[in-house]
């Protein structure tokens, strides 16, 4: 199959896509990257694209918010990119692939409409990071966008089966879907120092550690309710809950009160270059989330050698998580259901917890960057064949 060249539309280029998209970027004729803006505000990475060919287009950024059925809200960007169609028309790309189902892809659409009558040969893929749990409740008008845009495209590419099984509910034929997982830089976390994590002393608190926006959707409040009743039925242990990130649930959590033998750490927003290293004494990783589309953090954990106390309402969790043998699933929704998970994780000997985090770093190897470059490239010839 000869090699296409590819235009790629984003948002952004997150720290953990840029490894990722020079890998992809080797596979094919040309790789150009079209963002919508350098970094979004409310993120706290620094801009470093490391020499992809990376152009950031002529947008507008309109903030809104969105009321999830599960009971939660979110405040979200929709950009408004003004140049795009002269940008293609200018790179003429072989394939295009479109970040979700907003305006720009809208406009991907109408290109690939368009180059047959400019003499040109374009496929468009949607990259759709979506699940049934994150798409849950959305409106009329916009499930009515996104039948079109299945119809108008040529392929979508999603994280996994339940991304899957919400793309063909709109319309997407089940041979158009390519599920490709999400990867990230595993090398930053498989040379962590499981030693790092024996404790020495008489009392051995059991650390947990979270690594994500500190907002509603997440789960957060209700995870550390379940912590402070679960250490008031056990006075004679210890927990330590390391917070990383920022968000408006702060003042919320810092407001709870806690037990003696609960200890709560909130060191804010890192430096994604730091969070391998402050995952490096942890026993574990709590994901309490509500809905993720993937959930990067549970491949991130893995990789550095630690089971997972994960929501059953991310994807990641579905398609990396075996309960009981690299980690535990429960429902976030159902306390029932997340208590005896709690139970389960922190009962866990540490000799087990260990054996359990050396089988989630050989799941982690399934998950590199290499596979998704070799899934995207599949995707890519496909339907650049059709």
């Amino acid at each position: 199959m000869p090699r296409c060249s590819v235009a790629l539309l984003l948002n952004f280029v997150p720290p953990y896509r840029v490894a990722l998209l020079r890998a992809l970027e080797r596979e094919v004729r040309r790789l150009t990257v079209l963002v919508s803006t350098g970094m979004e505000a409310d993120r706290s990475w620094k801009t470093d694209w490391r020499g992809l060919d990376v152009r950031v287009a002529r947008s507008i950024a309109l903030p809104y918010r969105r009321r999830h059925p599960d009971g939660f809200s979110e405040a979200l960007t929709l950009h408004l990119t003004f140049d795009l169609l002269p940008r293609l028309g200018f790179l003429a790309p072989d394939v295009v692939i479109s970040g979700e189902f907003g305006p720009r892809t809208l406009q991907a659409c109408l290109y690939r409409r368009l180059a047959p009558f400019l003499g040109r040969r374009t496929r468009l893929l949607v990259w759709a990071t979506v699940s049934e749990h994150s798409e849950h409740g959305r409106g009329r008008l916009r499930t009515i966008l996104r039948r079109l845009i299945a119809k108008l495209s040529d392929g979508v590419m999603t994280n996994g089966e339940s991304g899957a099984r919400y793309l063909e509910s709109i319309g997407f034929a089940p041979e158009r879907i390519f599920r490709i997982h999400q990867s990230t830089d595993l090398d930053r976390f498989t040379d962590i120092n499981a030693s790092a994590r024996t404790s020495t002393g008489a009392e051995q608190a059991v650390r947990l550690v979270t690594v994500g926006s500190l907002i509603p959707r997440k789960g957060l409040r209700s995870f550390l309710q379940h912590l402070i009743a679960w250490c008031g039925q056990h006075p004679d242990q210890t927990l330590h809950w390391r917070l990383i990130g920022e968000g408006p649930e702060r003042a919320a959590l810092e407001a709870l009160v806690l037990p003696d033998n609960l200890r709560l750490e909130l060191p804010g927003n890192q430096p994604y270059e730091r969070v391998p290293a402050l995952m490096a004494d942890a026993d574990l990783l709590a994901f309490p989330t509500l809905a993720d589309e993937w959930g990067l953090v549970v491949n991130e954990a893995m990789a550095a050698g630690l089971p997972v106390l994960a929501s059953n309402r991310a994807q990641a969790s579905e398609e990396m998580v075996s309960d009981g043998e690299n980690g535990w699933l429960f429902d976030p929704a159902d306390p029932d259901s997340t208590e005896k998970a709690l139970a389960r994780a922190l009962d866990t000997p540490p000799e087990q917890r260990t054996a359990m985090g050396a089988a989630a770093r050989r799941t982690s190897a399934g998950f590199s960057h290499e596979h998704v470059v070799q899934r995207m490239t599949r995707a890519i010839d496909a339907v650049w064949a059709s």
